[in-house]
């Protein structure tokens, strides 16, 4: 999005303001312009600390600002750098540094909001330096990698099981044909029944067998990912989660542009943080219409 200061208005204040009116909590920063009065500072390594700041009185030009906006114990952060150029009484001077205040001439941000990447500001005890620090959600989509790799594994250990088929062994138990020694039948007669005994045995050997055929329903998820790769592109609209009714305006299959139905801003989102439900079509128009809902 694009952020207009005007005459007067004071760095960094004014910016957290407009940034929190857009609801801006992560993001990067440029901009160029003019400034009536600024002050920058330089960081000292040796000291881990901020040298004193230094004054640039009368009118100046951002020859190039940049900076990172995050979260502060809450509050939104700003991080700004900038390079100044003015005139003065040996010709034209530079300063550079990190822009602890500034007052406005006149000056133009472009804003690219992070809105599916929360970042905080936190201090770093190597450096003495407030660092930004991101939140990843990408740890459980590895996580769910796992159950696809258990079952091969298992799939290997019934195929062992297949050589109960020793259990053909009880067929030398037929050979108790000596039990034509019949007189003594009685106790033979009780044999048979062990045979039958030994034949369920192939039979959950064969259930056993059959058991590997279920291997393949851990590959039925791998049909909805495939869907994933139908994704919005120019023109369709779509319903996002935070910011409602959008229509895309560009499109790389990676990072999607979607420009607000409510108020015309523009906004930048990455695909790989969204769950994209199968999209419906306007018959009338032909129009595909995308719900884009927040990856879990």
């Amino acid at each position: 999005m694009i952020i207009r200061l005007d005459r007067g208005e004071e760095l960094p204040a004014a910016l957290v303001r407009a940034l929190d009116e857009a609801e801006a909590r992560a993001g990067w920063i440029e901009g160029i312009g003019s400034l009536e009065k600024a002050e920058v500072a330089l960081f000292d390594q040796a000291s881990r600390a901020y040298a004193k700041t230094r004054v640039l009185e009368g009118p100046c030009d951002v020859v190039a600002l940049s900076g990172s906006i995050a979260l502060q114990q809450g509050e939104t952060s700003l991080r700004l750098s900038a390079t100044l150029a003015r005139e003065s009484g040996v010709g034209l001077q530079l300063a550079a540094g990190e822009l602890v205040w500034a007052r406005v001439y006149g000056l133009e941000l472009r804003v690219t909001a992070f809105d599916d990447l929360p970042l905080a500001r936190a201090f770093d005890d190597r450096t003495g330096l407030m660092q930004l620090v991101a939140q990843s959600t990408a740890i459980p989509a590895i996580a769910s990698e796992a159950p696809r790799m258990a079952p091969p594994a298992q799939a290997a250990e019934p195929a062992r099981t297949a050589p109960p088929a020793q259990a053909a062994e009880p067929t030398r138990a037929a050979p108790p044909a000596q039990a034509a020694e019949p007189p003594r039948a009685p106790p033979p007669a009780a044999e048979p029944p062990r045979a039958p005994a030994l034949a369920p045995e192939p039979a959950r050997a064969a259930a056993s067998v059959m058991e590997p055929a279920a291997v393949p329903l851990p590959q039925r998820p791998v049909r909805p990912r495939q869907e994933e790769d139908i994704y919005p592109e120019v023109g369709d609209s779509v319903t996002h989660f935070h910011f409602g009714e959008c229509t895309v305006i560009s499109s790389d299959g990676e990072r999607i542009r979607l420009r607000q139905e409510r108020d015309g801003r523009v906004r930048e989102v990455s695909l790989t943080m969204l769950r994209i439900e199968p999209p419906t079509v306007d018959p009338a128009t032909g129009r595909k219409h995308f719900r884009l809902a927040r990856k879990n």
